[in-house]
């Protein structure tokens, strides 16, 4: 490519994208000119680079001031874009955190799974919803801070979360905004896990209070350490008094799963369990892609114990910036103990993460990984739309699409045309419109290309749909699948390709082309069998246009109109007992179409 000679010589991110302008790979580096040469020198790759410069057509660069700008630069575009040769966390699900909003002057607590650089305080991210929700119903009933998600404004009562005393009703100028802070720095102290801190702080509050012989004010503090006793000694202590995060990551070929502790004042509160697509890279480089994005939108705490080094140096040096934290494998002691830990709980994940895989394989996804090699295809076709036309005679034809993904049917989107613009029989030119029809939905935006589309038919119906995609999707690869001896048929060939009967992809092709026509075929049976009620609806003497709608607004179908009774049928307005004789008994004898 001849863009390399002019990549500069600064720090950036490099986008390479293949021949259907897909970003396939995202890189950083100290030097975009140095480090994209590389890929180009006559040396010896690793597998996965083999791989990438295969498919790399184009290569674009964004420069940025510093390598940490660049990494995270890198770590946002591989969360937006998921290219195909990065390591990638496969569980992208999103854990909730608990929010305070300190900015404002009084402060609002809830959940949220958006963790923004927004000044408020986040903590989490909690892998059990039922032990946050505990934690907020602590909070809120301890220290009685609003659950209100949106900015509130003053009000002259305050709502019922007041008299549940589950809030302070600091909308309506109960509390003053000193006695409110104090309420909020108190919850911060049990949110971080500082409860030794915060119990001895009440425990002076309360001593003070009876001092003074503020009864009432003492027994209130009295039940909030009650409280955070009771939850404290829910806690497993694991040693030490500082904020931790443990991580340990286990590889086995294209897999890796992730484990993280998360250790709060010498307790241990949570734990998050991650997959990743390793893409065979080495242990440290893929620790190191689990750090950027994982701390990318996570709280970094004072300490990260790993059980190995991430490859790349800046990544300890963002991490840093992001606050004050030391990043180690321990040796020995306590610390050691719980990276052994973690460890385990990741060989637990990646055990059953392979388990998951290999019931995958045998459920769907080797029929995907076998098609795609006997069809030479660029990607696993994981999305694939089946096309179908069903009509007798040339009337009421209609076309199907039915659409697998994952080698399972996704009934959602399974879509049925009317055919318009061709009369008689002529399957060929139906499926030609069919296409062409479901090719101007995906320009205009509103759906995706496939990747890959099965027709039924031989070459005949292939060379119509390529013919349908014309210049917009000639890339989308098309494929026929005869219905007579279960033959495939390729773009610009008469000669099948035979996959034995015992084929998973063969299996997965007449599944979807069968759905394709059960689809096809009973839409066309309910349309023609309502024109043909319609019609013998218009063929009885004295029911003009006037009353056919009359009596379609009174019963609201013909399935109704041909399911009532005569007593139904004189209820219309305009229609006489003699006249409901005569629909009744031509209805009836049309049941048998």
């Amino acid at each position: 490519m001849r863009i390399q000679k002019f990549v500069p010589d600064a720090p950036g991110v490099y986008l390479m994208k293949d021949n259907a302008n897909n970003i396939i790979y995202v890189g950083k580096a100290l030097s975009l000119k140095k480090r994209v040469s590389q890929y180009f020198q006559k040396q010896e790759h690793d597998t996965k680079t083999k791989a990438l410069l295969k498919n790399v057509s184009d290569l674009e660069y964004i420069i940025t001031p510093t390598e940490v700008d660049a990494l995270i630069l890198e770590s946002n575009l591989i969360k937006e874009h998921r290219p195909r040769y990065n390591i990638d966390l496969k569980d992208d699900k999103q854990y909730p955190f608990i929010k305070i909003t300190i900015n404002e002057d009084y402060p609002r607590i809830f959940i949220t799974r958006k963790r923004l650089k927004d000044g408020a305080r986040y903590f989490g991210p909690y892998t059990s919803a039922r032990a946050m929700r505990e934690t907020l119903r602590l909070v809120t009933r301890v220290f009685k801070l609003p659950q209100c998600k949106k900015k509130f404004s003053l009000r002259s009562r305050p709502c019922l979360n007041y008299h549940m005393e589950l809030c302070s009703a600091p909308c309506s100028g109960i509390v003053n905004i000193t006695e409110y802070r104090v309420a909020v720095d108190e919850a911060i102290q049990l949110l971080d896990g500082k409860n030794t801190d915060l119990i001895h702080k009440l425990e002076t509050k309360m001593l003070d209070r009876v001092s003074k012989k503020d009864f009432e004010a003492a027994a209130v503090v009295r039940d909030q350490l009650s409280s955070i006793r009771t939850a404290s000694l829910r806690q497993q202590v694991t040693g030490g008094f500082e904020d931790w995060d443990v991580i340990s990551i286990v590889v086995s070929g294209e897999i890796a799963s992730a484990q993280v502790l998360y250790i709060r004042d010498g307790s241990l509160v949570g734990r998050s369990e991650f997959v990743l697509n390793s893409c065979g890279a080495e242990d440290n480089e893929i620790m190191g892609a689990f750090l950027k994005q994982y701390y990318s939108d996570a709280p970094v705490p004072g300490e990260i114990l790993l059980d190995t080094m991430p490859d790349d140096p800046t990544i300890s040096e963002w991490l840093q910036s992001l606050g004050n934290v030391n990043i180690n494998i321990p040796a020995r002691g306590r610390k050691k103990e719980l990276v052994e830990m973690a460890n385990k709980n990741a060989q637990s994940l990646l055990k059953i993460t392979l388990l998951k895989d290999e019931k995958k394989e045998k459920s769907g996804f080797s029929a995907l990984v076998e098609l795609q090699e006997v069809l030479n295809l660029n990607n696993l076709p994981e999305v694939i739309e089946g096309f179908d036309i069903s009509n007798i005679g040339g009337t009421d034809a209609v076309g199907s699409m039915v659409v697998f993904r994952s080698g399972k049917p996704d009934r959602r989107h399974y879509r049925l045309f009317n055919i318009k613009t061709v009369s008689g029989i002529d399957d060929p030119a139906m499926m030609k419109e069919v296409i062409s029809r479901r090719v101007a939905h995906i320009a205009r935006g509103d759906d995706t290309p496939p990747d890959l589309m099965v027709v039924d038919g031989g070459p005949t119906q292939v060379e119509a749909a390529m013919s349908a995609l014309g210049a917009f999707y000639p890339n989308i690869p098309v494929i026929g699948l005869a219905k007579k001896f279960e033959h495939i048929y390729l773009p610009g060939t008469d000669a099948p390709m035979i996959l034995p009967h015992t084929s998973p992809a063969l299996r997965l092709l007449k599944y979807l082309r069968d759905e394709s026509h059960r689809f096809a075929v009973s839409h066309h049976r309910k349309r023609r069998s309502s024109r043909l009620r319609a019609s013998i609806l218009d063929d009885i003497p004295g029911v003009g246009k006037k009353r056919k709608s009359m009596l379609i607004k009174h019963f609201g179908s013909l399935d109704k109109i041909q399911a009532a009774s005569m007593e139904d049928l004189e209820k219309v307005p305009g229609i006489s007992t003699k006249m409901s004789r005569e629909i009744f008994e031509k209805l009836q004898g049309s049941k048998s179409l």
